[in-house]
């Protein structure tokens, strides 16, 4: 099952994948052709809230 992390723009505006860093601070894999299911990262959901006020 593939995950699905958040990248966020305003840190990272190029999104690479295999380079560019989610908020959880794994890096973004390449796209897999036919995943199937994902899932939403769950650190990447925790560490989304102590993000979002850093760019007020």
């Amino acid at each position: 099952m593939a995950i699905e992390h958040f990248h966020c723009p305003t840190c990272h505006p190029r999104l690479v994948r295999g380079s560019t860093p989610a908020v959880c601070g794994a890096v973004i894999p390449p796209p897999i052709e036919g995943r199937g299911a994902s899932q939403k990262c769950g650190p990447c959901k925790k560490a989304l809230d102590k993000h979002r006020p850093g760019h007020r």
